[in-house]
C-alpha cells in the first residue's frame, strides 16, 4: 500500500483524464455497454498493434530511445504538464521527440560529413552547441504536434498549444523566439519525420489490453479504471529510467554466474530489441499496477495478461519484478 501511495504523491497529477464535459463520463472508458466497441474491432486492433509492434521489434536499432529517456523524457512531461495536457498527447509528444531528434542529428552529422570543409570536427561542434541551445524549442514543438494530434471534440481550448502559448513558454524559460521561428521548428519536425508524426504508443498497447482484460475477466472489469491510473503512473517511472530498468532487467534474465555481464554488440541489439517491444512493457507495467493495488490477484491477472499478448509467463514476472524493484529502491532512499 506504501508503493501506491508513493506513486501518487511523486509522479504528475492527471486533472484531465478524471473530467468529463458535456456531461459525458470521465475518460477512458472501459467496458461501457453503450460506448464501447464490437469485440471483433478490439480484436483487430490488437492483432494490428501486436504486428507494428512485432516490426519495431525486428527492425530496432541501438541508437533508438536515447531521447526518449532521462532528462529529455522528465522534462517532455514537465511541459505536457506546464501546458496540462492529457497522459496520451504526454506520451505522443515522447514518442516524437526520439524520433525526431535522432534523425535530426544524424542527418545534420552526414551532411557534415559529406561537405568539402577541411575543418568537419570544429564544424560538428558548432553544430553540436547549436543542437544543444535549440534543445528546448525542439521539445515544446514536440509538445505542440501531439497537442493536435489529441485534439478533437472534447480537448477544451487550452489543451491546443497555439503559436503564442508556445512563445510565452519559450519566453518563461528564458529563450527569445519569434512566431515565425516558432512555426519553423514545427514545420522542421514535420519534415523530418516526413509528417509521420502518429505512432501507436505504449499506453495505447496499456488501454486495449485493459479493454480486453475486463471483458474477460468479470472479476476485475470493476478495478480496470484504477489498474489503468497507476498503470499509467508506473509507465511514466519506466520511461525516465529506462536505461536503469532495462538494463537490470538484462542482468536478471542473463543471470551471469561472476556477477558482471560484457557488452557485446550482439547483446546491445538484443537489449534494443527488448526495448522496442511494447507489448512486454504495457502488460508489465499492468501487471505491476495489479500488484501494488492488490497482490493476490497478481497471478491470475498475468496469466489473463499472457493469454491476451501471448508474452511468455516468466518475461512479464522478470520484468514486473524488476520496476517493483526499481520502485521500492526509490521509496527507500
Amino acid at each position: 500500500m506504501d508503493l501506491l501511495l508513493f506513486l501518487y504523491k511523486i509522479f504528475f497529477k492527471m486533472s484531465n483524464c478524471s473530467q468529463g464535459i458535456f456531461g459525458s463520463p470521465a475518460e477512458p472508458l472501459f467496458n461501457n455497454e453503450f460506448h464501447s466497441v464490437s469485440s471483433e474491432m478490439l480484436q483487430d486492433w490488437l492483432v494490428t498493434s501486436a504486428k507494428s509492434n512485432i516490426l519495431d521489434v525486428k527492425t530496432s536499432k541501438e541508437t533508438q530511445h536515447i531521447f526518449g529517456t532521462g532528462g529529455w523524457c522528465e522534462c517532455v512531461f514537465l511541459v505536457c504538464e506546464k501546458f496540462d495536457l492529457p497522459w496520451q498527447a504526454k506520451f505522443a509528444a515522447l514518442d516524437i521527440l526520439d524520433r525526431f531528434m535522432l534523425k535530426h542529428v544524424q542527418g545534420l552529422y552526414k551532411y557534415v560529413q559529406n561537405s568539402e570543409s577541411n575543418n568537419k570536427k570544429a564544424d560538428w561542434t558548432k553544430i553540436l552547441e547549436r543542437i544543444s541551445k535549440q534543445a528546448f524549442l525542439r521539445i515544446v514543438t514536440c509538445c505542440q504536434v501531439a497537442s493536435k494530434l489529441n485534439s478533437h471534440y472534447k480537448v477544451i481550448v487550452l489543451q491546443v498549444i497555439t503559436v503564442k502559448r508556445v512563445r510565452r513558454c519559450l519566453l518563461d524559460a528564458g529563450y527569445s523566439y519569434s512566431c515565425e521561428s516558432i512555426l519553423q521548428s514545427e514545420m522542421r519536425v514535420l519534415k523530418t519525420l516526413s509528417y509521420q508524426v502518429s505512432k501507436v504508443t505504449c499506453v495505447d498497447f496499456v488501454e486495449i489490453i485493459l479493454e480486453i482484460l475486463g471483458r474477460n475477466s468479470m472479476d476485475e472489469a470493476a478495478n480496470i479504471k484504477v489498474y489503468h491510473e497507476l498503470a499509467v503512473k508506473i509507465l511514466t517511472v519506466v520511461c525516465i529510467y529506462q536505461d536503469e530498468i532495462y538494463d537490470r532487467l538484462y542482468f536478471t534474465v542473463a543471470r551471469p554466474e561472476f556477477g558482471f555481464l560484457p557488452s557485446t554488440e550482439e547483446q546491445n541489439r538484443k537489449l534494443a530489441a527488448v526495448k522496442a517491444d511494447k507489448m512486454l512493457l504495457a502488460v508489465s507495467v499492468i501487471a505491476a499496477a495489479v500488484h501494488i493495488i492488490d497482490e493476490s490477484h497478481t497471478s491470475q491477472v498475468i496469466a489473463h495478461l499472457h493469454a491476451i499478448s501471448e508474452v511468455p509467463l516468466e518475461d512479464i514476472e522478470d520484468f514486473v519484478q524488476v520496476v517493483l524493484q526499481h520502485v521500492q529502491e526509490d521509496l527507500g532512499e
